[in-house]
């Protein structure tokens, strides 16, 4: 019935708002400002020779708890008949070029902000084992927390792209700071793919400005201006090379093997968790719930980078030798196939989509923090040497398992919905599209099964470094996306008692993404037989 209702997507109707008990407008301020405001404090607070570290790391956490406790209470009363932005603040800021701090966000927006809370916490978790600089690291780890919150709440475009840059120093910082031993070649890569994203979408914000007059960067206003078809193509074109350099996409992926495989584990479980997801809610944001006709002529264009980047990251991952190459080529496939949910332009793949966005971070994160940590516990990288760990490894192989599965979208993963939506709904305007990504699915399920079966139950080498099981620190972090990723698997609508149709205590990931999503895929319902005769 749920996913029925998203498929039909007519205009939701106008409703009032409900007896919420949380609707403070400060919620999304609080979400960015608070970690920018601790950061800057624990800067103040005397650390000499490190003997405060743990207080840093407790602060850290503390933080993000909060912040994650403050967004469950908005996600509860968060009104899913409403069809509009929803904990809205807008401040004027810039009046002289039309710039305004305006935040918000709707069923899709609020979705991001509760995977940037999970990530959040899972990558200070992530983290606790650092031991150098631990005060700068965590500052650091705050102020990309913020920016990528930012980045979701941004109603405004020009305070989109200072957000979408924002996030590049303190990941650069970190990757420098405490990369491993090619973090230099890993941070240059970041910030010139990352760099390239952010002057396109600078391009196709300033060009979009400039066509619709100069008056407001204001997405009510901006997103919705009537510009020329030309026009229209150049900001989408641009758009798309942000998205793609972001998520990332073939051939603008060029950063995430060293990134994934140099960064710290905490910053990779941000990048691939939330960060980089940010690159698929912009097109959704910016293309096409604001540009209907762009989106159907680019939408070709962007289900072939989907097609092409699975089949490659499948094939490398396949040949790789290198553990934590391989799951960070693993960890571009859930991106592509949100990307395809988009360039199918029906309201089920869209409604899919949207789903993919929350579970493709948990996913990539996962299987990069498994592989991670696996080859760290392991003392080696090398898959000529790491086989038969599963006897000494059980945490870890089961955790590996999960990712794995979370990735193919199988039953009971929170993926599978999200893929079982795209398929079927890419199969009347993306057919052949839609045979292409199941049949890079295929391939990397080859990938995998070879991964798994090489790694953990292959014949034991005896002449590998001793191993380890994961510690209860990297349960919890591990633990923590992997339950996610089962929680809302096993209840998206939410848990019911038996008898009712009322979620308890948790409304249902797929009734929160709802609101507003039925308005974003309503110019692409297929026009009803009947009501033209």
């Amino acid at each position: 019935m749920i996913l029925a209702g998203i498929a039909l997507a007519s205009p939701t109707p106008a409703a009032v708002p409900g007896a919420g008990i949380f609707t403070s407008p400060l919620i999304l301020s609080l979400s960015i400002w608070v970690p920018v405001a601790v950061a800057i404090g624990m800067n103040l607070i005397p650390n000499p020779r490190g003997r405060y570290d743990t207080l840093m790391k407790q602060i850290a956490f503390f933080t993000n708890l909060g912040i994650v406790f403050i967004l469950f209470i908005a996600y509860n009363q968060f009104q899913t008949f409403l069809p509009g932005m929803q904990f809205e603040e807008k401040l004027p800021w810039l009046p002289s070029i039309g710039a305004t701090y305006h935040l918000g966000v709707d069923g899709p927006g609020m979705t991001m902000m509760v995977l940037s809370g999970i990530i959040g916490i899972a990558a200070v978790l992530a983290s606790w084992g650092v031991r150098e600089r631990v005060r700068s690291y965590f500052c650091l780890l705050l102020l990309i927390q913020a920016a990528v919150n930012g980045a979701i709440a941004a109603h405004d475009m020009f305070v989109l792209v200072l957000f979408w840059g924002a996030v590049i120093i303190p990941a650069a910082l970190l990757m420098l700071g405490w990369g491993g031993p090619r973090r230099e070649a890993a941070t240059w890569r970041l910030v010139g793919y990352w760099g390239l994203g952010t002057a396109a979408l600078l391009v196709a914000t300033m060009t979009a400005y400039a066509a619709s007059g100069g008056s407001s960067f204001d997405m009510d206003v901006l997103l919705k201006a009537t510009l020329t078809p030309r026009v229209q193509l150049a900001v989408g074109a641009a758009l798309i090379v942000a998205a793609a350099t972001r998520l990332p996409l073939f051939p603008l992926h060029g950063w995430a093997r060293d990134v994934y495989s140099d960064a710290p584990l905490g910053v990779s479980v941000v990048i691939a968790g939330s960060a980089s997801r940010l690159g698929a809610f912009l097109l959704l944001r910016a293309l096409v719930a604001s540009n209907p006709d762009a989106a159907r002529l680019l939408a070709p264009f962007i289900a072939v980078l989907a097609a092409v980047t699975i089949g490659y990251a499948a094939l490398v991952a396949l040949r790789s030798v290198d553990l934590r190459s391989a799951a960070a080529h693993l960890a571009m496939v859930p991106g592509a196939i949100t990307v395809f949910g988009l360039a199918a332009l029906t309201p089920l793949s869209i409604a899919g989509a949207v789903l993919s966005m929350f579970t493709g971070g948990l996913a990539a994160a996962l299987i990069v923090a498994t592989a991670w940590t696996l080859s760290d516990r392991a003392q080696t990288r090398s898959l000529q040497l790491l086989s038969g760990l599963a006897p000494r490894m059980p945490i870890l192989t089961w955790v590996f398992v999960i990712a794995a599965l979370a990735l193919l979208g199988v039953p009971l993963m929170a993926s599978f919905p999200a893929e079982t939506m795209i398929l079927f709904g890419s199969f009347k305007t993306q057919p052949v599209g839609a045979f292409a990504i199941a049949a890079g699915l295929v391939l990397t399920a080859v990938a995998l099964a070879v991964l798994v079966h090489r790694v953990l139950f292959g014949e034991p080498n005896h002449d590998a470094p001793a191993v380890s099981d994961a510690s209860l620190r990297e349960t919890w972090y591990l633990g923590l996306l992997a339950g996610a990723l089962l929680w809302v698997g096993l209840f998206p609508g939410g848990p019911k008692l038996p008898g009712t149709e009322q979620p308890i205590f948790d409304a249902g990931l797929i009734n929160i993404m709802s609101a507003g999503l039925s308005d974003i895929a309503s110019p692409y319902v297929p026009p009803n037989p009947a009501a033209t005769q």
